[in-house]
This record gives C-alpha cells, structure tokens and sequence, in this order.
C-alpha cells in the first residue's frame, strides 16, 4: 500500500518555487495522496492551482483560525514576533469555499486556537462552524488545527453531527485523544513522532483504524528546525511502527486503509 499525507502547507514562503519539486519527491517516496491546505484567500487559490497539476496532489481549502479574526487584531498590540495576518471578508471566503466544494477533498484547516490567542472565542467558533456547515452540504471530511481547544472543537463536532473529521497534529491529552477516537474521528501524525514522545505514545495506545500520517510542512519534521515535506513520511510510519511494535508494512496498510475510509479516495487508482 502507498504512503499518504493528510496535511501539508506546500503553498507556504518556505515552499517558494520549489512547490513542484516537493511535490515530485512525495511522489518519487511513494506517496499516492498529499492533502494541500489552505488557510486565508491567497493560499486557498494557490492550492487550487498546485492540485491541478499533479494526479496524487488533492486539495483542502479553509480558514486558519488566527486568519479567521484578522479582522478583529489590533496590529497596534499584536503581541508576536511575526506580523498579524492581513484582514478578508471572512463570509465571503467560505462562500468561495462553498462553491469550489465539489472540487475539494475536504474542507480546512479550520479551527480553533488558543496558544497564539487567547481571546475572539466566539468569532473563531462562529467561522468554524460555517466551514463545518460547508463540509456537511457536501459530505466532506474537516481537517481540524484545536491547539489548546482540543475539547471544545470536539464539542462542537458532536453537537453538529460531524461524522468525518481529522484532527491534525493533535497534542492534548491521551485520554481526550481516546475520546476523540471513539467517536470515530481521526487523528494524525506527523514525522516529529521520530523525536516526540507525546506522538510515540499516541502511535502506540490509539486504535490502529483512527491512525493517519501527515507533515504538517515545512513544520514538525523528525530533525528539529529543518523543514519538513511529504517524502519524509515513510520516516515517520517507520517511527510509529516501532513505538507500537508492528512491522512498518502493517502500520503503512492500516494507514492507507483509513485515508480511503475518511476520504472516500481509493489509493488503488492513484499513481
């Protein structure tokens, strides 16, 4: 079976000019299926463009929620070290996203965070749920960044009778993350698992069939502060493998299994 990636940032400034080269690697490293994210207009459009070019590439459009209240930052107290996102007419966007829909393999990243910020709750969650009524319309999955909300995004997804969704790169606790599992949801993985002992336990304790690899790129790759890319998922599967003890055949099927049940795309077909 091939490798996947469910979440990657090929449209980012680490990328530049060199997205199609990422994209071939992943291919020639024996990924069938890289999920490109979009977070704000400008990256959602780009992605649409990337994913034509290439069979294995799919797209994912949404709205990152620190982009989602752009327009309610104050540039004036930004508290970071790194410029605020550029205010959008944010319902415009997910009418953009409503429309491309049927072009997508599912809607996000979207979300909720509050590590970056701890305020504008109720604007995240009003965004997160126009991008979850968007997915159910059109029976996609969510790909879900909660940093710090782990539980309240997953309130939300019950309450509105989300069936299919991921939750990416997730780092809250075990249990939760046993929570989130048994109400059929997916949580993925990323090549840092090479190092982090937080993604060895949740390799090694989740249920097989709720597990998927992604990279999170350029972020969370197995050597700290290099960038990350899709080809470096075959590292990362061989890392979950060992902290679960199976053979990285057996964790690579299951894996793949569980793309094609989420995402309704059989890698068979794929290049």
């Amino acid at each position: 079976m091939p490798f996947v990636d469910v979440h990657a940032h090929l449209i980012h400034p680490q990328f530049e000019g060199e997205e199609r080269q990422a994209a071939e690697r992943a291919q020639a490293a024996g990924l069938a299926a890289v999920v490109v994210n979009g977070l704000e207009p400008e990256s959602n459009r780009r992605v649409l463009e990337l994913c034509e070019e290439y069979d294995h590439l799919y797209p994912a459009l949404g709205i990152y929620p620190i982009d989602a209240i752009a327009h309610r930052i104050d540039p004036q107290t930004w508290p970071h070290d790194w410029p605020p996102p550029k205010p959008f007419d944010v319902d415009a966007e997910i009418a953009f996203i409503d429309s491309v829909a049927p072009r997508l393999i599912a809607i996000g990243e979207c979300g909720l965070d509050r590590y970056w910020l701890s305020d504008q709750d109720q604007e995240q969650e009003r965004v997160l749920r126009g991008l979850i009524e968007v997915a159910l319309r059109h029976d996609k999955p969510v790909i879900l960044h909660t940093r710090k909300a782990e539980a309240r995004t997953l309130e939300i997804l019950l309450e509105m009778g989300v069936e299919k969704a991921d939750f990416h790169c997730f780092t809250g606790k075990l249990k939760l993350a046993h929570r989130i599992a048994e109400a059929g949801y997916y949580l993925s993985i990323p090549p840092a698992v090479a190092r982090d002992q937080t993604f060895q336990r949740f390799a090694k304790e989740l249920p097989l069939d709720r597990l998927l690899t992604e990279t999170d790129s350029p972020y969370m790759g197995p050597v700290r502060g290099e960038r990350n890319e899709p080809a470096n998922v075959p590292l990362g599967v061989a890392a979950m493998a060992t902290a679960r003890g199976i053979e990285p055949a057996a964790m690579q099927t299951a894996i793949a299994e569980n793309f094609e049940r989420l995402f309704g795309v059989p890698l068979s077909t794929s290049p």
